[in-house]
């Protein structure tokens, strides 16, 4: 189930899964070359020429999201263990004897799955913040295997779920009204009031179930989200926690300061709005129109969320995530202009192409300085690269190249955002020190 819950019985989880449902955000960037992208007409090449990307294999982008935190390890102890006994109640394998409805019973189990599933990712997880994303789906998970054999076996009612629900939302609430901006490095300061920032509003506006299917899987849910909620507001304690403990005894007050930064990174970002190109046509809508046409949205549209920021800090980081989109869309039409951006015409060169993302985004964050600034702006485009690697995988025989056009876009924008974001961290960066 997505984070902020859908209320329907056949709802897409947050799951392995689930997770390519997650990467349609466009996001933008800037960059230089892109090898490989020679005119042509259409053709058709052999999938098996097509990059080796295992199909199997669940997609992960190579850039992880973290944040400038260190989780305790008893932290990652008390969310495992909430896990299991979550578990605990539930015959595993579940029968017919135990739910006899075939859909339901399916729904139950793989939610339980899915939550042992995420212990191991968890395990896996090549930073914190991921392991923590990951146990925490665990969490949820959980719940709503735990709550829907509830129902079945004891004829467990929504309130008393409710009722936690709504006081959770209470606590996150109270959370925020009393949270305090404190830090020394005003970059790393930024970054994880940020996290605190919208993990808190995801609590205090998440949605809840509306009661439009099945009972008991109408409960499951309120239970799923219940848990979802709670985790959020584990999470944020315990990194607020964490944060506080690491700064030394003379770190001040930085709300101001991020106020200001903000205030002048989101004048920057309206100033570049009457820049934007315009809407490509319809008759307009090759390989060039489409990638500027998802670069130009994404600038456009994100320009309201900077606007609309859950805090100072989260303003901060969306603004130098929108600047680079601009500096990413300059840079790519600079590009195209010169006539070095058209549909592929051989295997090798989608290869190629491809090698520029991953190139583009791994090079961001050395050349960056500031690497975790950059990487909240590069991590979207990682997970979009790694989207079109999983659909890319899953060709067979002879494939049109026009049937990659897609997939060339997706990998022509993470190559501009990687290129893009070093430069803009820095201006970030400075924006911050003057603030």
């Amino acid at each position: 189930m997505h984070e902020e819950s859908a209320s329907t019985p056949d709802r897409e989880r947050t799951t392995r899964r689930g997770l390519l449902a997650l990467t349609g955000t466009t996001v933008l960037a800037g960059c230089g070359g892109l090898p490989g992208l020679d005119g042509g007409t259409d053709a058709t090449l052999r999938a098996y020429d097509l990059p080796d990307i295992d199909a199997d294999e669940d997609p992960e982008p190579v850039i992880p999201e973290s944040v400038p935190v260190d989780i305790a390890p008893e932290h990652f102890d008390a969310a495992r263990n909430r896990v299991t006994t979550l578990l605990a109640d539930l015959p595993i394998p579940l029968g017919p004897e135990d739910i006899p409805n075939g859909y339901i019973r399916t729904q139950l189990a793989d939610a339980a799955t899915d939550a042992t599933t995420g212990i191991t990712d968890a395990r896996d997880a090549r930073t914190e913040l991921v392991a923590l994303e990951s146990l925490r789906r665990a969490r949820t998970e959980a719940r709503y295997a735990a709550a829907g054999w509830a129902v079945a076996d004891r004829g467990l009612s929504v309130e008393p779920i409710q009722r936690a629900y709504r006081q959770t939302v209470s606590d996150a609430q109270s959370v925020r009204n009393a949270h305090e901006y404190v830090g020394t490095d005003l970059t790393r300061a930024a970054l994880v009031h940020a996290r605190i920032e919208d993990t808190l509003e995801r609590v205090i506006n998440s949605r809840v179930p509306s009661q439009d299917g099945n009972r008991l899987l109408y409960i499951a849910e309120w239970g799923e989200d219940a848990e979802l909620a709670q985790a959020h507001l584990d999470d944020v304690r315990h990194l607020d926690a964490q944060f506080a403990t690491s700064l030394p005894a003379d770190a001040g007050p930085v709300e101001e300061t991020l106020t200001a930064a903000a205030e002048t990174l989101l004048a920057d970002v309206r100033s570049r709005r009457p820049e934007l190109p315009p809407e490509p046509t319809a008759e307009e809508w090759d390989i060039p129109e489409r990638v500027i046409g998802d670069l130009r949205r994404d600038a456009d549209d994100g320009i309201d969320r900077v606007v609309d920021a859950t805090g100072p800090a989260s303003a901060v980081i969306d603004a130098n995530r929108r600047l680079t989109h601009f500096e990413a869309l300059d840079r790519l039409q600079e590009r195209i202009d010169e006539g070095e951006l058209s549909r592929p015409r051989s295997a090798e060169a989608v290869r190629e192409i491809r090698s520029a993302a991953y190139d583009a985004l791994q090079a961001a964050l050395e050349e960056s300085p500031a690497p975790e600034l950059t990487r909240t702006a590069v991590t979207s485009a990682a997970w979009r690269v790694a989207s079109t690697d999983w659909e890319l995988a899953r060709y067979e025989g002879e494939v049109s190249v026009s049937r990659l056009d897609p997939h060339i876009v997706d990998y022509a924008v993470a190559t501009a955002i990687g290129r893009a974001a070093p430069d803009i961290s820095r201006r970030t960066v400075e924006t911050l020190a003057r603030a």
